[in-house]
């Protein structure tokens, strides 16, 4: 091979390179935002109970997710039903960030703060253990058992988001 050629060589691959698009796998662009979300949960502790809450999350990276919520409920006691205020600080690290399932399990852990009627409030460790659905319109559902002051189990709704989880 002439010592021309061998200079003019990549040359050639230049239309090739031209006619090249990203790949699927390629394209994803990390939107980090809030994502809102509400959960109706039951527990069974000492006291058990139910609890409507409300939360916000918002995206670490591309595999953790950093939540808080707030909600109340009843609880029932020997005194008949109680008021019930729950607070959760949590950290949850999804199997399947980009949504390439049709499920996305995950796992989490965080703290909890609860305080029933008039007594005073008790904090504790929470262990998470989830499953998020398909996206359904602008929403995603979501079932979580969590063991923290007793055993829970929360159905929620998170808004969805345009590019995965």
């Amino acid at each position: 091979m002439p010592v021309r050629a061998r200079r003019a060589w990549p040359l050639a691959l230049l239309p090739l390179a031209a006619a090249c698009r990203p790949l699927g796998a390629q394209d994803f662009q990390f939107a980090p935002r809030f994502q809102p979300e509400v959960r109706a949960e039951g527990m069974v502790a000492r006291h058990s109970g139910v609890a409507v809450m409300a939360g916000l999350n918002a995206p670490i990276g591309y595999y953790m997710r950093a939540g808080t919520a707030v909600g109340g409920g009843v609880v029932e006691s020997p005194a008949g039903a109680r008021p019930l205020w729950r607070a959760d600080l949590t950290l949850r690290f999804l199997l399947d960030p980009f949504a390439e399932h049709r499920w996305g399990p995950y796992a989490g852990g965080g703290l909890t703060v609860r305080r029933d009627d008039n007594a005073s409030a008790d904090a504790g460790l929470l262990l998470i253990l989830g499953v998020e659905g398909r996206r359904r319109a602008r929403w995603t559902p979501a079932v979580e058992f969590s063991l923290g002051q007793g055993a829970r189990l929360a159905l929620a709704l998170r808004q969805s988001r345009r590019n995965g989880r």
